[in-house]
């Protein structure tokens, strides 16, 4: 019998939810997803609830049409939150314990972990996650199993996530008000790395880059674990303001500029100018010059990798990546952002399309939905209900 689950996006540009299926076998499918543009949110921030609530209720009925469509009726009762947004922070925090007996059992590894769980936050913040990295015993680190070792005392390193809680009440409260029910939130710059790397990329070293409209999350991988994590407040939305600004044009013309002209890296081959169509039918279109737009384009990526760069560097982590960069979330499409990447980080850099979740074969942009097919992943991971969804997070299709 196949389980379900349910996630649920409200972002810069979109609101997405998506459900997902164990099949036989184990292998997970995304089974049916939607997107429809949000309104009331901005730079990752619900500003206007209601709006917010109208984007969810749009969602949920293109997720009920689709599935009638197919000959199969859905009933969604809750879903995981996928939020992003420069509001997230993360930072190191270590349990720490004696070692009894000289030697590490389960009863210090049970200790241990209670003691990493134990760090405060303030009452306006809520965890996302707390990733367990390695262990310590005495001097010796990067141990990862310390089972049997001798010492005096064991540590372990995590790194824990967490958000604004008025952010994420804000996005339950919307969800409430659509009849859908927040199970819990999580971050989507790791969701997205859950979807897209192997590991044998997060033991050497690897950077996944999650570029949303309104910001950019990023999640860093060495040794096999989650080095370090965070968000920069800059995303499509910034270039495609950009361009508006420097062309004169509406938003809705320089998202199309944007998309289907623009280059990351400026004197690529193509066209000397570019179309900039009327923004009404009483509007005559008009002509821009190429590179003229892509140098805007440029600048602002490369305004956001230097941040990256820099925040690698400070952590002494650019040098270890040798499996490179991966790109995700909407503005991986962007024409030529992986040579760019390549170019201002130094390393390889790739698209991450989700390889641990079928179901995306016909999207135009798979990258799009990586911390979707994470959050799946994740479900799917830590549902306690394995029997029947009906009492979970889905209702069971019927025909």
């Amino acid at each position: 019998m196949s389980n379900f689950y349910a996630a649920l996006e409200i972002g810069t540009t979109r609101t997405v939810l998506a459900i997902g299926e164990t099949e036989t076998g184990g292998r997970l499918k995304m089974t049916c997803h939607a997107e429809i543009p949000s309104t009331g949110v901005r730079k990752s921030q619900i500003l206007d609830i209601n709006q917010a609530t109208s984007s969810i209720k749009s969602v949920l009925s293109a997720i009920e049409k689709k599935q009638l469509e197919a000959g199969s009726k859905i009933t969604l009762g809750n879903a995981y939150l996928v939020v992003s947004g420069q509001h997230i922070k993360a930072g190191p925090f270590q349990g720490m314990v004696p070692i009894e007996g000289a030697k590490v059992g389960t009863e210090e590894l049970d200790a241990v972990f209670r003691s990493s769980r134990t760090m405060q936050i303030p009452k306006d913040r809520e965890f996302l996650d707390i990733v367990d990295q390695d262990y310590e015993v005495d001097s010796l680190r990067g141990i990862t199993a310390p089972r049997g070792m001798s010492g005096r005392i064991l540590k372990l390193n995590t790194l824990q996530i967490h958000a604004d809680k008025n952010r994420i009440d804000d996005a339950r409260t919307a969800a409430d008000a659509a009849k859908l029910e927040i199970r819990e939130p999580l971050f989507a710059a790791t969701c997205a790395a859950e979807a897209v790397l192997e590991e044998h990329e997060k033991r050497n070293g690897v950077l996944v880059l999650d570029i949303g409209g309104g910001s950019t999350g990023y999640a860093v991988y060495s040794d096999g674990h989650l080095a370090m994590t965070g968000v920069v407040g800059v995303g499509g939305d910034h270039v495609t303001n950009d361009i508006a600004h420097a062309f004169q044009t509406t938003n809705a013309q320089a998202e199309q500029l944007k998309t289907e002209s623009a280059s990351a890296i400026i004197g690529t081959p193509g066209e000397t100018r570019v179309k900039v169509p009327g923004s009404s039918p009483l509007m005559e279109s008009r002509t821009i010059s190429r590179r003229a737009l892509d140098t805007v384009v440029n600048a602002r990526l490369r305004e956001l990798f230097a941040v990256i760069r820099e925040t690698l560097e400070d952590q002494d982590l650019l040098n270890r990546l040798h499996a490179g960069a991966v790109l995700t979330g909407g503005g991986a499409a962007m024409r030529d952002i992986d040579a760019l990447v390549q170019r201002e980080l130094g390393m390889p850099t790739r698209t991450g399309k989700p390889i641990h979740v079928d179901g995306l074969y016909g999207e135009k942009n798979p990258a799009s939905f990586a911390a979707m097919a994470g959050a799946i992943i994740y479900a799917s991971r830590n549902d306690d209900d394995k029997s029947s969804i009906l009492s979970g997070l889905i209702g069971r299709f019927f025909t």
